[in-house]
């Protein structure tokens, strides 16, 4: 089951909660706003006091709402992942409106269900954390294949200079080397940065 929260910093939690969802009132009422915010077949009722507030939009979900001195926390429970997006966008779309003097900032956290596991695509990897892991695998191929075409450029020219004298062939394999190393280590150390960064997201 998809959730999202938002903690959002208001001077006036409380008004805003209040605002919310009285509007969602209106919209389960037939009114204008519900016209323009949501399907039709989307059923709208909305309980709240000064600090807590329950808005449901049948079949996609629920949003609660707590006011905490200046602090309100939306949290979003859906049935699915369109009707997570849908009650998200109408939420962002409201406070937008009621706070146009002093915007808010709504950043949303993905929560997982504790006994659900996240969200995952075809091959049961995170879609998120896929995405990374196919971006720097890709960089490491290229990586590699750039050691390889350099080593074997170098390689020619050393069999060439090794016709002419033994001593500066061998010092020609011996800059291959250094060079194919050298790029070995960049590779691994850009591998580990980026597992290190992808480690720290949440």
């Amino acid at each position: 089951m998809p959730v999202l929260q938002a903690q959002i910093q208001a001077d006036r939690a409380t008004r805003y909660l209040v605002q919310f969802c009285k509007h969602a009132a209106a919209m389960g009422s037939g009114g204008h706003s519900a016209r323009m915010h949501m399907r039709r077949e989307v059923e709208v009722a909305a309980e709240w006091s000064d600090t807590s507030g329950r808005v449901t939009f049948g079949p996609w979900g629920e949003a609660t709402l707590t006011a905490d001195g200046n602090s309100l926390t939306v949290r979003i429970d859906a049935g699915d992942e369109d009707g997570l997006t849908q009650i998200r966008d109408i939420i962002a779309r409201d406070f937008e409106r009621f706070s146009r003097r002093d915007p808010l900032a709504v950043a949303w956290q993905r929560l997982d269900s504790p006994d659900e596991a996240p969200v995952r695509d075809a091959v049961g990897m995170p879609s998120g954390k896929r995405r990374g892991f196919r971006r720097s695998h890709l960089q490491s191929a290229v990586l590699a294949l750039a050691v390889v075409l350099v080593a074997a450029v170098h390689v020619g020219l050393a069999g060439s200079v090794l016709a002419e004298s033994r001593w500066t062939g061998l010092a020609a394999n011996f800059v291959v080397v250094l060079i194919a190393v050298k790029i070995a280590l960049f590779a691994v150390a850009r591998l580990r940065i980026r597992q290190r960064g992808a480690a720290k997201r949440p």
